[in-house]
């Protein structure tokens, strides 16, 4: 080989994929160090004719049609690689054929580096299902639960009042999962208006609407393959959006918006809401096919106020995050401070909690958190415990009503809506509620 020759068969060995070269007589005219090793070839075979190794060439279609095939796959000594064969076209004659293959295992590892570097762009997992505190019966049992659900990869439903930490468990179903290297992505279904939500989640293309970014953009779902896409509070979801979905879950496809092409995905759908999915059915906000493909596992986590013996340790737990964020020390607390923290229903669960115990140590004057450092919160209590008992009488009113009507009409539930003002509906959740 003279100095250029050398240089250029550098070049190719330095590539990451095969490749191998014919003129237009078959004979081999180039080839590099992957391709040796890939297709198992001696050395040494420029110059023979490519049939001498490989009888049956593919390389031969393409010198007689000058076509281009691209993305065949094979098995070649028990590796799956990938193919693309082009003609060598010049002045208008094919004068020979190109070859260049990878192992498919290369394209899996590539996707893996780059499904990574969305992670660190922040879309990942950060919760792991042993991080999440408590060890009251109601939540190690929905733990022990999760850790099951994430052995899997069904569709999961996470039910829960606002608060409970619906997406801690998802980030923990993820993290525990066969996907757990993959991408994990979260939308708030209820945070966007309708048009926004689909662009986001499956994506667009250039010019498919005024204010298209240049070059389109990839949806969530596309940015959640090989990993996990969270879709919180899904009740909120509009009726044309959910049947897009629905298309997308059966199909295992989506199509951007104003595109023509339809893009495999492989994603795991975790979902959340706050709200009764089979009332919404019944009232057709919600499609019922849709509830079944979602509802395949189904996860519904306690109120706060049903677990407050967790409420020491969430406590220490936040108090420590907190101290740690800001800068401040705190070295105690004064246990009378539980149990002011569990006479209280705790609504807003334990975000509530999370906000009355970040603002206790912003404002602490001293190191050890006392009873003083709780007092804004017993007003809070004093309140609550009125509207509490104000809620209960009117309850009780209602019930007692609703009951008396119903007797009235001899159980006819469509005469008795009818006197009280309220759909039928209406009246059903409300005895739902007062007869369990």
């Amino acid at each position: 080989m003279n100095g250029i020759q050398t240089y250029m068969q550098a070049i190719l060995d330095a590539s990451h994929d095969g490749i191998i070269a014919i003129d237009k007589d078959a004979v081999i005219t180039l080839v590099n160090r992957n391709a040796i090793e890939i297709l198992g070839l001696p050395e040494g075979i420029v110059g023979e004719k490519i049939t001498t190794y490989i009888p049956n060439s593919d390389m031969l279609r393409i010198l007689a049609s000058g076509k281009k095939e691209l993305g065949d796959i094979a098995t070649i000594l028990n590796r799956q690689i990938i193919i693309n064969r082009l003609p060598i076209i010049l002045h208008d004659q094919i004068v020979g054929a190109v070859s260049t293959f990878k192992e498919i295992t290369d394209i899996q590892k590539m996707e893996l580096r780059i499904r990574k570097k969305f992670t660190e762009s922040g879309l990942e997992a950060k919760y792991r299902l042993e991080q999440i505190v408590g060890r009251s019966k109601a939540i190690t049992e929905i733990r022990q639960l999760a850790e099951q659900f994430g052995k899997t990869d069904a569709t999961v439903l996470i039910l829960g009042e606002s608060g409970t930490g619906k997406e801690l468990f998802a980030q923990g179903i993820h993290l525990i999962s066969g996907r757990s290297s993959g991408p994990f992505v979260a939308v708030n279904c209820a945070a966007l208006p309708g048009n926004l939500l689909e662009s986001e989640l499956f994506g667009y293309e250039e010019g498919a609407f005024t204010g298209a970014k240049k070059g389109g953009k990839s949806g969530l779902f596309e940015l959640a393959h090989g990993g996990t896409l969270f879709l919180d509070e899904i009740g909120e979801m509009s009726l044309p959006i959910q049947t897009m979905l629905l298309r997308v879950l059966q199909e295992k496809k989506v199509r951007r918006i104003g595109g023509e092409k339809l893009i495999p995905v492989d994603v795991r759908i975790v979902a959340a809401t706050n709200l009764d999915l089979e009332q919404l059915i019944r009232q057709h906000q919600f499609r019922s096919d849709l509830y079944y493909r979602i509802n395949v596992l189904t996860l519904e986590l306690p109120p706060l106020r049903d677990r407050l013996e967790d409420i020491p340790a969430l406590t220490c737990s936040i108090i420590e995050e907190v101290s740690q964020r800001i800068d401040k020390q705190i070295c105690g607390v004064d246990p009378t401070i539980y149990q002011v923290f569990q006479q209280y229903e705790w609504p807003g669960n334990v975000r509530e909690l999370r906000n009355v115990v970040e603002r206790m140590v912003l404002l602490a004057q001293d190191r050890y958190l006392g009873s003083g450092d709780v007092a804004f919160f017993r007003k809070k209590l004093n309140q609550h415990r009125v509207t509490a008992a104000v809620m209960e009488s009117w309850e009780e009113t209602e019930r007692s009503l609703i009951l008396s009507t119903l007797r009235q009409t001899n159980g006819n539930k469509g005469e008795a809506a009818k006197r009280l003002g309220m759909d039928r509906t209406t009246l059903w959740r409300k005895l739902k509620k007062y007869q369990p």
